[in-house]
C-alpha cells in the first residue's frame, strides 16, 4: 500500500444549451470559443477566465472536514503562453476575505499537463484564474488529492428513478447516463447502475435494459411505491451497491454532479460514511438560482430551505453557499437527488406508503439522517416554480404531515392541525371552496386510521382530489372585459383596522347582506399569495396565474359557506375527541408498515 492519486472534481464547460445558456455557472471573464477540430476550449490573446464559480470552485474546508484528504492540486491540460493565479475565500467576522498566490508563468508550445498544488491555508474555497499571454487552448481539467490507498473507499451506486409517463425526460436522462456516466471512459463508470421504475409502465423495457440498467414495470403506487421499488431492486441485484441514490425522473442533470458524489463518497471518513449526501434543487425556469439542498419543517409546520436562496452566478454566494447551516431542527433531503448508504436500507428502513409528497421528509426524520451538500451536486427541476396544485399543496401535504407525526413520533412540537384550520379560514374569505375540501379532507382521511390510508388506493385518491383543483382557463378570451395588471399581482396592500374587524367577523362578506358588497371583481393570486385588500368586500374573485395567463373565477356563495362551517365543525370535534386513539394505530404499525414484507406484498412482486 502506498500513495495514489486520486480525481475529485473535473472542471465542468458548457457542454448543452442548458450549460451554454448559463456559462458563468462554470467560469466567468472572458467567453471560451469550443474549437471541435482540436477539442479544445479557445481563450484569445492578452484575456482572462476565471473558475471560482458553483461548479468549478473547490469546497477545500468542506472536503477537509468530511474526507480524508489533507492535499488538493490542480491539473490542467493546457497549451499556450499565460499566466496561472491560484486563490481562495474565507468568511471572517461575517467578512469575506481573499487570500491569493503568486502568479505563475507557463508557456507550453504544444498541449501539457500542468499540475499546480494549492497553498491556501484558511481558504474554504479555493480556484484559479488564466491570463493569456497568447492564444490559448484549454483542453480539461480536475482537482485532485495524493492519499493513502488504505483510505480510499470502495463504492458502487445504485441509482433509483422513478417515473410516469413522462417518457420524454426519463428517455433523455437514460441516454445521458449510458453515454456520460455507465459507459463513459472514467474510473467511476465501473461504479455505478440504473434501476428505472416505471410507474406508469408506459416504458419498452428492451429500449433500456442492459448489463448497466433496468426497467422495473410497476403499479402506480405513487413516489414512495416507486422509490421503494427502487431500494428493493437496489439490493436484490447481482451486485450489491453501497449507496442508493434517489433521483426525480423529470429533472435536467449534468454528468459531473454524479461523479462528484462518487469521488467524495470513496474519501468520506468514517464518522460521516452514514450521511446522505443532498443534491441541491435549483429552479429551472432561473437556472442560476438554488431553491434547496436541504430543507427542514418549520415551527409553524410549513416547509422550506435552510439556506437563503442563493444567485450561484455570482462569486460570494459560491462562498456563503458551503458554509455550515445546520442550525434548524427537523432537517431533510428532497429525493430529487437524494444518496443513501444501503446499511440504512438494509436495517429493514424502507419509506412509508405516502404514494407522494412528504415520503423523503419523513424517511430523513424517521432516521434522524444527517447531510452533506457540495456546490456542483445539484439537478434541476423541471416546472417547479410556475405550477401550483392545490390537491398536491394543500390535501396530500397536509394529511402526510398529519401521518409521519403520527407514525414516526416525529415534529411533536408542531400543530399541523392548526396549520390546516388557518389556511381553510384563509380559503374560505377567498370563496376558495374546492380548497377548502380539501383541507378538511386532509384530516377526515387521516382519523380513518392506517388501515385505510396505507391501502393500495393512492391513484384513486388522487384522482379524485385532482378533479377539485380549479381549472384555469385563458384570461384573454375568457374574461376580456376585467382590467387584470399582472405586475400588482402579487403586491401586498394593508387593510385598515375596522376593515380588518368586519373581514373577519363577516367572513368577508359571508355573513353579511351582498347588496352591501361590492359588484367590482377582485384580481387575486391563485396560488400561495394572500392579500386580503384585494378581496375585501367583493362579491366576485378572479383568481390569475400569472405565468400562464390563466384564471378562475370564483363567486361568494352563502350556502356553500354554512355547509363548509358545518363540515369544518364536524371534522375538529371528531379530531379533538379520538386524534391520539388514531396517533396510537398508526405508531403499533410503524414496524409493519415500512418492511420488506407489507412492500413486496404492496408492490405484488416476489
Amino acid at each position: 500500500m502506498g500513495l495514489v492519486t486520486l480525481k475529485l472534481q473535473n472542471l465542468v464547460f458548457p457542454t448543452n444549451k442548458y450549460l451554454n445558456e448559463h456559462w458563468w455557472l462554470q467560469y466567468r471573464g472572458d467567453r471560451l470559443f469550443y474549437n471541435d477540430e482540436l477539442g479544445g476550449y479557445m481563450l484569445p490573446q492578452y484575456r482572462f477566465v476565471e473558475f471560482f464559480t458553483y461548479f468549478n470552485s473547490f469546497s477545500i474546508k468542506k472536503w477537509k472536514h468530511f474526507t480524508n484528504i489533507t492535499n488538493v492540486s490542480l491539473h490542467l491540460k493546457i497549451k499556450g503562453h499565460f499566466f496561472v493565479n491560484t486563490f481562495g475565500h474565507y468568511i471572517r467576522n461575517n467578512v469575506i476575505e481573499k487570500e491569493i498566490s503568486e502568479d505563475k508563468h507557463y508557456n507550453f508550445p504544444e498541449p501539457t499537463e500542468l499540475v499546480i498544488n494549492f497553498e491556501q491555508e484558511k481558504s474554504s474555497v479555493i480556484s484559479f484564474q488564466i491570463s493569456s499571454l497568447s492564444e490559448c487552448e484549454i483542453y480539461s481539467g480536475y482537482y485532485a488529492t495524493e492519499i493513502d490507498e488504505e483510505q480510499v473507499r470502495n463504492v458502487d451506486i445504485a441509482i433509483a428513478t422513478t417515473t410516469f409517463k413522462k417518457e420524454e425526460f426519463i428517455t433523455k436522462n437514460a441516454e445521458m447516463l449510458k453515454n456520460e456516466i455507465l459507459y463513459c471512459d472514467d474510473e467511476c463508470s465501473d461504479h455505478f447502475y440504473v434501476n428505472i421504475v416505471d410507474n406508469g409502465r408506459t416504458l419498452n423495457p428492451d429500449d433500456f435494459n442492459g448489463s448497466k440498467m433496468h426497467v422495473f414495470p410497476n403499479q402506480n403506487v405513487g413516489g414512495s411505491g416507486g422509490y421503494a421499488r427502487g431500494m428493493i431492486e437496489a439490493l436484490r441485484g447481482k451486485k450489491k451497491p453501497t449507496h442508493v441514490l434517489l433521483m426525480d425522473d423529470d429533472v435536467i442533470i449534468v454528468a459531473e454532479s454524479l461523479k462528484r458524489t462518487f469521488y467524495l463518497l470513496r474519501v468520506v471518513k468514517d464518522e460521516y460514511q452514514d450521511r446522505f449526501v443532498s443534491g441541491a434543487m435549483l429552479y429551472y425556469e432561473k437556472m442560476n438560482v438554488q431553491h434547496e439542498d436541504v430543507g427542514y419543517v418549520h415551527k409553524d409546520g410549513s416547509y422550506g430551505p435552510q439556506k437563503p436562496s442563493f444567485e450561484l452566478q455570482k462569486w460570494d454566494s459560491v462562498v456563503k453557499n458551503e458554509e455550515n447551516y445546520d442550525k434548524f431542527d427537523d432537517h431533510y433531503a428532497g429525493w430529487w437527488y437524494c444518496c443513501i448508504p444501503t446499511t440504512y436500507i438494509e436495517a429493514n428502513k424502507l419509506p412509508l406508503p405516502l404514494f407522494i409528497r412528504g415520503d423523503d421528509v419523513e424517511y430523513s426524520l424517521r432516521n434522524d439522517a444527517k447531510f452533506i451538500t457540495l456546490n456542483g451536486i445539484c439537478i434541476w427541476h423541471m416546472g417547479f416554480v410556475t405550477k401550483y396544485n392545490a390537491a398536491m399543496e394543500l390535501y396530500q401535504v397536509h394529511r402526510n404531515s398529519l401521518i409521519f407525526q403520527a407514525f414516526s413520533g416525529v415534529c411533536q412540537d408542531i400543530d399541523f392541525v392548526k396549520r390546516i384550520t388557518d389556511f381553510y379560514k384563509v380559503e374560505i374569505r377567498r370563496f376558495n371552496y374546492n380548497s377548502c375540501e380539501l383541507l378538511l379532507e386532509s384530516i377526515d382521511d387521516f382519523m380513518k386510521g392506517p388501515d385505510f390510508l396505507f391501502k393500495p388506493e393512492g391513484e384513486r385518491i388522487m384522482k379524485e382530489h385532482g378533479a377539485m383543483n380549479e381549472k384555469l382557463v385563458p384570461i384573454e378570451e375568457n374574461y376580456p372585459d376585467i382590467e387584470v395588471n399582472l405586475d400588482d399581482l402579487y403586491k401586498f396592500e394593508e387593510l385598515g383596522f375596522w376593515q380588518k374587524v368586519f373581514y373577519k367577523i363577516t367572513v368577508n362578506g359571508h355573513l353579511y347582506p351582498k347588496f352591501m358588497l361590492t359588484d367590482d371583481v377582485g384580481v387575486i393570486a391563485y396560488d400561495w399569495f394572500n392579500c386580503p385588500k384585494k378581496q375585501y368586500k367583493r362579491k366576485v374573485l378572479l383568481a390569475v396565474n400569472p405565468y400562464e395567463n390563466t384564471g378562475a373565477m370564483r363567486v361568494l356563495s352563502r350556502k356553500k359557506y354554512l355547509e363548509l362551517h358545518k363540515h369544518y365543525k364536524k371534522t375538529i370535534r371528531n379530531y379533538k375527541k379520538n386524534h391520539k386513539k388514531v396517533e396510537e394505530e398508526f405508531r403499533k404499525k410503524k414496524d409493519e408498515y415500512t418492511s420488506y414484507e407489507f412492500w413486496l406484498n404492496y408492490l405484488g412482486i416476489k
